[in-house]
Formats: C-alpha cells, sequence, structure tokens
C-alpha cells in the first residue's frame, strides 16, 4: 500500500506527532509511507516528509485564532488534492479531526483524539462541525474506549475502531529509585499540577514537574506561596532525560482531569513504576486499579493512596512490577497491526 500520515504539524514533543512517527516507521517497513504536514523536526526513518503549504489548526482561544481556521482547511484541501493527483495513496490516515473537512471525497481514515475540557465556546462550535463531518465517513478511529463513548454520541457506534496506543522499547526498568514523584505533561488547567505543588507540600516529598505550558509562571508563584520547596520544574527536557526521570522516580502522579489516552501512564508503567491518576477519562483504561497503581476519585483519596506508596517502599516495587506486566498490553506493535488491518479493509471496501 501507499499511506500518508497527515497532520498540521510533525514535531518532536507533541504526543499526536510521536504517534505517526512509531506507526509510520513500523508501516514504511512494508508499505511506501509518507507524512505529509506543514512543518516538522522528526528524522525520516522508513518514511519519506513531504512538507505542505499549511497552518497549525485552531492555534488560540481568541476568536481571530479560531477563525483562521477555514482559510487553514482551504489551504490543506488545495494541497492534498494536488498530493493526491501525483501521488495516488491508497490510504490517508488524519491524525488531527480537524482536518477531516479537507478530505472529503479521498480515501481517507481520521483519528478521533478528542479535546480536552475547555469552557471555549468558539472551540465548542468548531467541534460541533467536525463532528457533524465525521458522520459521513465510513470509519472513525478513537484511542480508547472513552473517547469511542464520546464519539458515539454523535456518530454510530458501529463506524468507529480503537486502536490503543503504545510505548517506545527505550521504556524500561532500571529499578532505580531516587525518592520524588515525577510527572511529565503541559502546563495547562486541566493537567491539575497545582495539586501536585500542593501535595508534595502536605506530604514533605519531592515532585519533579517535566513540560512548560502558559501556566508555568503561575504554579511557579503558587509554590513559592505556599512553601512547597522540594517542587522542581525542570521545564521542557530532551527525551533522554524523560526516559531516565521515570526509571528513577519512585511513582508517577499526574492530577488531570482529562486524559484522550493517558500515554504517560504506559510509559511510566513500562520502567516498572506505578501510577496514581484520576477517575477520568482514559485514564481508568491505562491504570489497572490496585494492581499497577491507584485510581482515585478526588484529592483526599489521592493524597491517602500517595502517601501509603511514600511510606512502603516494598508496595511501590510489587507495585511496579505489576505496572510493568500490564504495560504489554499496549506496544507499538499491536497498534501497527490494528492499523494495517483497518487500511485493507478500508481499501478492499
Amino acid at each position: 500500500m501507499r499511506i500518508a500520515f497527515v497532520n498540521d504539524t510533525f514535531l518532536e514533543g507533541r504526543g499526536v506527532d510521536t504517534v505517526i512517527y512509531e506507526v509510520a516507521r513500523r508501516l514504511g517497513k512494508k508499505h511506501e509511507v509518507f507524512v505529509i504536514a506543514s512543518e516538522s523536526d522528526f528524522p525520516e526513518d522508513n518514511f519519506r516528509i513531504i512538507k505542505i503549504n499549511g497552518r497549525k489548526l485552531l492555534t488560540g482561544s481568541n476568536i481571530k485564532d479560531s477563525f483562521s481556521y477555514i482559510p487553514n482547511i482551504l489551504r490543506f484541501r488545495r494541497e492534498v488534492l494536488r498530493l493526491q493527483k501525483h501521488y495516488r495513496f491508497d490510504i490517508m490516515s488524519v491524525q488531527h479531526s480537524s482536518l477531516n473537512p479537507a478530505f472529503r471525497g479521498l480515501p481517507a481514515i481520521v483519528t478521533w483524539n478528542g479535546n480536552p475540557l475547555s469552557g471555549n465556546k468558539i472551540r465548542t462550535f468548531f467541534n460541533k462541525f467536525v463532528l457533524r463531518g465525521l458522520k459521513r465517513n465510513k470509519v472513525s478511529v478513537t484511542i480508547s474506549e472513552f473517547l469511542k463513548r464520546n464519539l458515539a454520541e454523535s456518530i454510530p457506534a458501529e463506524k468507529i475502531k480503537v486502536i490503543y496506543l503504545g510505548a517506545s522499547e527505550e521504556f524500561k526498568p532500571t529499578h532505580k529509585d531516587e525518592e520524588y514523584m515525577f510527572f511529565v505533561g503541559r502546563l495547562e488547567e486541566h493537567k491539575g499540577i497545582h495539586e501536585l505543588v500542593k501535595l508534595s507540600k502536605e506530604l514533605d516529598f519531592p515532585v519533579y514537574i517535566a513540560g512548560s505550558g502558559p501556566l508555568e509562571n503561575q504554579l511557579k508563584d503558587y509554590s513559592e506561596k505556599i512553601g512547597a520547596d522540594k517542587v522542581e520544574f525542570l521545564g521542557r527536557i530532551s527525551r533522554e532525560d524523560l526516559v531516565k526521570h521515570y526509571q528513577e522516580c519512585s511513582f508517577f502522579v499526574s492530577g488531570s482531569k482529562w486524559e484522550g489516552f493517558g500515554l504517560i501512564f504506559v510509559e511510566a508503567a513500562m520502567c516498572a513504576k506505578p501510577s496514581v491518576g484520576y477517575s477520568k477519562g482514559s485514564i481508568p483504561e491505562v491504570i489497572s486499579n490496585g494492581e499497577s497503581g491507584f485510581v482515585v476519585n478526588d484529592y483526599v483519596e489521592f493524597k491517602q493512596k500517595t502517601e501509603m506508596l511514600i511510606k512502603n517502599k516494598k508496595l511501590r516495587i510489587s507495585m511496579g512490577n505489576k505496572a510493568l506486566s500490564f504495560s504489554k498490553n499496549f506496544n507499538w506493535d499491536k497498534t501497527v497491526e490494528e492499523y494495517e488491518n483497518l487500511f485493507w479493509m478500508v481499501q478492499n471496501g
């Protein structure tokens, strides 16, 4: 097959773009694979990158940025029609559902990665517009059962295929424990990072927070205000350092109130580290409660379970081993096999 993966960006450090990279480089061993994006910094690896004249979609929360969506979509439409005429792709895997209108009439499968909690009325309007467009598609992909339920409110469930993500082989255990909690993610409201700062202060236990985002300065100010002197903001870190922190932390924590999949919990599990997270979104699918970690309902329970892990090193070792076993349910080879089977099915009608 000649397969094209399409997104508005293809940049290291972005979750969806990492998925494209991992799937494309594996499929590229058997098929002719291309990645189409407006900007890219990934290396080519069994696939070819094609840069197009496009821009990132829905870049902001204000009216001006959001309404740039329409000219951006028209620009993408012109570009993909030009490329399809030249390359004759058998399947185009679109990893940003907001791009769906640009692929009408083309052999495209769209993945719905969902949208974080937002009170933004403009984003809500465009989300409804995108969901109406997905109704016309033969099949759509989601990355969790949670997102399938979410999407099934708008399109028939039988037209939705769940394909879980995986984590790279570099995430592996070293069985080190340097006595700190670890979190990685974008520093924004729905991630609940202020709770991790509070937790560190109240339990007198270090937390390392990796990532950047709009709340970075606010979180640092909050940390200073409450005297949480065992909180360390690492900023954006390299892939090598990310793996190192997963391997050396005591356990992983996240105050997130929304995850479309929750790859961070799988990466921690692959390093034999238990996690604590809320019973929100897809999180209960990637933490086996009471086995690979704890799924909690409120901050009081979050603090209680975290304190258990802090005080009981044997518990976090045993849960970490169970987490490592549980992580086998999520691997890129399985993800690729399911995408490949879906591509064949759609191509052959």
